[in-house]
């Protein structure tokens, strides 16, 4: 069935507006595929805005109609792109975007990026019929940006995002993140009291959240271009997706090594570099991590989060996790319920 013989879809609520070739094309957008240029309708979803000074973000569900194949250029800005499920073939400036990817279990292991580009960065994507790609895009002004440069807890590398220097960084989005970014839809559908209140929250949360992860100083920071060359950064992403799509319990060092085409040797170097620790340190950090925003956004047993971080004894747990986060499991979970209630 051609794309302009799909009838078109119920009127949906407010909030959940229809996308047309025609309404892409009023907003700057190349349509490539040499589909229908009528107002054929292309995808439909839920989808949010917020807008504050320096500060404007979008978000929502896009369930794609037909298949369609487009090309925009973009403002000089500084953008976080977060990814939460879907799949849709996406590219800045030809470098391929991290697309969410499903974990052994069945669960979605979202993406994220932090991307610095000047005027006229092309993006392209290409989506096909009934693929869909929840996702969050917040741009930033770099004047906005500037006031945080000038406190002197700022890390010396956030620079590269004042400079306007081009620059492309992956981070993984924490549970904390996935929470929030997935409550800003549910707000944005049910609009309760102050929900722009709420959303703007929730938005300056995630930023604080996207530039702690890339740009501390801490063990924990990405790796930044500077310290890494473009296919170690490669690489390295390439391990913290393997590790984030397995449990700890089938999780083997070898195995991993054989899977990304690189020697135990050569990524216990790539670790030493980025995180200044030993790969066995970096998977154990990681799953504590996961413990901690599971401790906090989950229901789960601490039993059950400490079994699912690798840790068969209570008491081991309880003692790594207060050894790397300075208290203990419990009264992080403590912590958790009352600020719930």
């Amino acid at each position: 069935m051609n794309s302009s013989d799909l009838p078109l879809p119920p009127p949906p609520p407010e909030g959940h507006p229809i996308l047309t070739r025609r309404a892409l094309r009023k907003n700057g957008v190349r349509v490539l595929d040499g589909g229908d240029q009528s107002d054929a309708v292309v995808a439909l979803g839920v989808a949010g805005r917020v807008r504050m000074e320096g500060i404007h973000a979008n978000f929502g569900r896009r369930m794609q109609l037909s298949d369609l194949e487009m090309e925009v250029a973009l403002d000089a800005q500084v953008c976080i792109k977060i990814f939460l499920e879907g799949f849709v073939e996406a590219s800045l400036n030809g470098v391929p975007m991290p697309m969410p990817q499903r974990s052994d279990q069945g669960r979605w292991q979202s993406s994220a990026i932090i991307v610095s580009h000047e005027s006229g960065a092309r993006l392209r994507r290409r989506a096909r019929k009934g693929q869909y790609l929840d996702k969050m895009v917040i741009g930033l002004s770099r004047d906005w940006l500037r006031r945080f440069a000038e406190t002197a807890d700022a890390p010396e590398n956030f620079g590269a995002l004042i400079d306007g220097r081009p620059g492309f960084w992956h981070w993984r989005p924490n549970r904390k993140v996935e929470f929030l970014a997935r409550q800003m839809f549910d707000i944005a559908a049910r609009k309760p009291p102050f929900s722009n209140l709420l959303l703007e929250s929730h938005t300056l949360a995630i930023v604080y959240e996207a530039l702690a992860a890339t740009f501390a100083a801490d063990a924990d920071a990405a790796a930044l271009p500077a310290n890494l060359t473009a296919a170690e950064q490669q690489r390295l992403y390439a391990l913290v997706q393997y590790v984030d799509r397995h449990s700890v319990h089938d999780l083997a060092i070898p195995d991993m090594a054989s899977e990304l085409g690189a020697s135990q040797a050569t990524l216990q170097r790539l670790i030493r570099k980025a995180h200044h620790c030993s790969l066995n340190e970096f998977i154990r950090n990681h799953w504590l991590e996961e413990a901690r925003q599971a401790l906090l956004f989950s229901n789960s047993t601490i039993s059950d989060i400490a079994f699912e971080a690798g840790y068969v004894h209570l008491s081991n747990f309880t003692a790594a996790f207060r050894k790397r986060f300075g208290y203990p499991p419990s009264s992080l979970r403590k912590q958790a319920a009352m600020g719930r209630g």
